[in-house]
C-alpha cells in the first residue's frame, strides 16, 4: 500500500541532511571591500564629465553659436578629466556593415567605485566620456585631401600610432611613411613640406588616402543602471547599522566619433 503524503517516514529510511545553514549570515556587501576589489582587479579610466556648452546669446532663444569652438556645435562640452579604476561586467556587441567599413553600435556595462583615488565622490551621467589609456583599439577612416586644412588631418580618434597610410597614384599604390611625409602632431597628421597629396585644380578633388591606426578607446555613457546603491554596514565601535553608497553601474557604448565632425561650406 502506497503511504499517503505527510505520514512519517521509518527511522530507518535512507535521508540526506539538510543544505540550509543553521545560521544565515548578514548578505550585505561590504562597501570598502567592493571599492577594493574593483580598485584591484579593474582597469584604469579618464572620466571627463559632459556639461551643457554655455556660448549662446539667450537661453530662451535657444541660439548657440552654430561655429562654436568649445563644441563644435554638440552643445556638450567635456571637462577635464578625473582618474578613476572601473570593471567591464558584461558586454554585448552589434555591428553594422557599410561601405565605408563597420558601425559598431554594441554596449558593455562598467562598475565604478563610490569615490575617485584621490577623492571626492565619482558621479557618472549622461554623455560623459570614459576613455581608456592603457589599452589601444586599430581604427581606419578615408579621407580626401584638402589644401585648405593647412593642419592636417583630424581623424575621428586622436592617433596614438599609423599602422599603414596609402593611397593610389598613377594606377601605383603609395605608401606614406612617418617622419619623411607626415608627422604625428597633437594625434593629428601633420604634412612635411612639400610632401603634401596631390590636388586637381580643374576638378578640385584631392588625392584618396586609406589610413589604418591605433587609438584610446572612448566610451560614452548612455544611462546610469544603478544610479543610488545604498546597503547597511555594523559600526564596531558604535554598535549601530549605517547607511553607506556602493558602487554604481553604467551603460557605455563606444563612442564612434571623438573628434569634431567636420562641417561642409555651403
Amino acid at each position: 500500500m502506497v503511504a499517503k503524503p505527510g505520514q512519517a517516514y521509518p527511522a530507518n529510511s535512507m535521508t540526506s541532511p539538510s543544505m540550509m545553514p543553521m545560521y544565515i549570515p548578514d548578505p550585505s556587501i561590504k562597501g570598502i571591500s567592493f571599492d577594493q576589489l574593483l580598485k584591484n582587479r579593474g582597469i584604469r579610466f579618464l572620466h571627463h564629465i559632459a556639461a551643457p556648452c554655455p556660448n549662446m546669446k539667450s537661453i530662451n532663444a535657444n541660439n548657440h553659436d552654430p561655429n562654436c569652438i568649445f563644441c563644435d556645435d554638440s552643445q556638450i562640452i567635456h571637462l577635464p578629466p578625473k582618474e578613476i579604476w572601473g570593471v567591464f561586467t558584461s558586454n554585448s556587441l552589434e555591428k553594422m556593415y557599410e561601405i565605408q567599413g563597420v558601425w559598431e553600435i554594441g554596449t558593455a556595462v562598467v562598475t565604478f567605485p563610490t569615490e575617485y583615488p584621490v577623492g571626492g565622490q565619482a558621479d557618472f551621467n549622461t554623455f560623459d566620456w570614459l576613455v581608456c589609456p592603457d589599452f589601444e583599439i586599430r581604427l581606419s577612416d578615408i579621407k580626401e585631401y584638402d589644401p585648405d586644412q593647412n593642419s592636417g588631418i583630424e581623424l575621428r580618434y586622436p592617433i596614438v600610432k599609423v599602422e599603414s597610410m596609402i593611397s593610389v597614384r598613377n594606377g601605383l599604390l603609395y605608401n606614406y611613411v612617418e617622419g619623411i611625409d607626415y608627422t604625428i602632431v597633437s594625434g593629428n597628421i601633420a604634412w612635411i613640406a612639400g610632401k603634401e597629396p596631390y590636388f586637381d585644380l580643374a576638378s578640385q578633388t584631392g588625392e584618396v588616402i586609406s589610413i589604418l591606426y591605433t587609438a584610446n578607446p572612448v566610451y560614452s555613457v548612455l544611462n546610469v543602471m544603478h544610479e543610488l546603491r545604498v546597503t547597511q554596514e555594523y559600526d564596531i565601535v558604535t554598535g549601530q547599522k549605517i547607511a553607506r553608497r556602493m558602487p554604481q553601474q553604467v551603460l557605455v557604448k563606444r563612442e564612434f566619433l571623438v573628434n569634431p565632425a567636420e562641417k561642409e561650406s555651403t
